[in-house]
């Protein structure tokens, strides 16, 4: 799992084979999603609201009976395209709210929070929204609980909404939680060398600076009860935020950040200055690391770390690590294909598993700050 426990000879091969495979097909770093364009299919989502019967929940919880019933029965219908090239119809519970903060302008100037573009998904359409109504819900309304999702590597913004919007889908739309606030947060990485390796360092480079305009983006928030999840390169730009804010730690904010990366791609140089430190972050509570063995390429992602520094390591070598407040790695080669993408990861029952606890951690905790703030007023 780590490419630096390897012995020499497995890890020159493993190099060789995984470099092979990035020339021959350059939608190893991420879904070659613009050759698929082209043969659009029309298909609904396996998962409808409506598709519940009252026979089927006899065992609902709260929870999920809220889910699978919603407010009216209903619920917005989103428009996405599969990996498969179809354009596939999806249903957002209604009492979620989705919204959307594009940074695809911000990797030259990641401090200037006015670069950041709000949206809000209503009636299956995206409306431009003031960045202070996010943050001014995420204070006001407790019933929900916020998280925020960063894509990864070659994604431009239509497939960062429908990736988005898929793994909510897939993971988050019908497991047990409490009413959800998801924040899409969208960052430009969209292919821009032929070559695979070297547009990878490219945006590699450009997740570390990133992720100074997602911790621009996190400080409007009042508090720090969220979730925060990261696919591939989306990793990076949470890990840079979470060195960023610690840096900047206002001490009038409460609570910690829960975290989880899927599938991470780290980049060699923050590894060699900031990976080495994380576990010490006071800022976060927990950090969830989903990883494949078989997926080629964190492979890849780990064979160009190593070759650019020798001394780096990889992000599961944090479980060895004391300080902070936990990390667990979880291992679900055996819940996923080779086929890097968030759609592929995003049905795996480990990860929908803990997710959904973790969202339900946020909750009582954003709770219990809310009622002790009543109680003091």
């Amino acid at each position: 799992m780590n490419i630096t426990s390897l012995k020499l000879q497995t890890w020159i091969l493993s190099s060789l084979l995984t470099g092979v495979l990035c020339l021959v097909s350059p939608s190893v770093f991420a879904e070659d999603y613009s050759a698929k364009e082209n043969k659009l299919e029309n298909v609904k989502s396996a998962f409808t609201l409506s598709g519940y019967e009252a026979e089927n929940s006899v065992n609902e919880t709260r929870w999920n009976s809220e889910i699978t019933q919603g407010e009216d029965g209903e619920g917005q219908w989103v428009e996405t395209i599969d990996t498969r090239g179809r354009t596939r119809m999806i249903q957002v519970c209604p009492r979620d709210d989705v919204w959307l903060i594009s940074a695809r302008d911000s990797h030259c100037r990641p401090c200037d929070a006015s670069l950041l573009e709000c949206s809000r998904l209503v009636n299956g359409c995206w409306q431009i929204e003031d960045l202070e109504n996010l943050t001014n819900d995420h204070a006001n309304d407790k019933t929900k609980v916020t998280m925020i999702y960063v894509h990864g590597n070659r994604t431009d913004l239509k497939w960062a909404k429908s990736r988005a919007i898929q793994f909510y889908d897939s993971s988050l739309r019908s497991c047990e939680r409490p009413a959800l606030r998801f924040i899409v947060f969208a960052w430009k990485s969209e292919a821009e060398k032929i070559r695979p390796i070297p547009d990878y360092k490219i945006k590699s480079n450009r997740s570390v600076t990133v992720g100074k305009a997602f911790c621009e983006l996190l400080n409007h928030f009042e508090d720090r009860k969220m979730f925060l999840g990261g696919f591939s390169l989306g990793a990076q730009v949470v890990l840079s935020a979470m060195s960023e804010a610690e840096m900047q730690s206002a001490a009038s904010k409460v609570g910690k950040y829960q975290v989880a990366f899927i599938s991470p791609a780290i980049n060699s140089e923050f590894s060699k200055a900031s990976l080495a430190i994380y576990p010490q972050n006071t800022l976060v509570g927990h950090t969830d690391v989903f990883v494949s063995r078989d997926d080629c390429v964190v492979k890849v992602s780990e064979a160009i770390t190593r070759r650019t520094n020798d001394s780096c390591f990889s992000i599961a070598d944090l479980v060895g690590y004391q300080g902070g407040d936990s990390i667990s790695v979880h291992d679900i080669t055996c819940e996923v294909t080779k086929h890097h993408s968030i759609d592929n990861y995003g049905r795996s029952p480990a990860i929908i598993s803990r997710v959904c606890e973790s969202l339900n951690e946020v909750f009582k905790d954003g709770q219990a700050v809310s009622g002790s703030s009543e109680a003091s007023e």
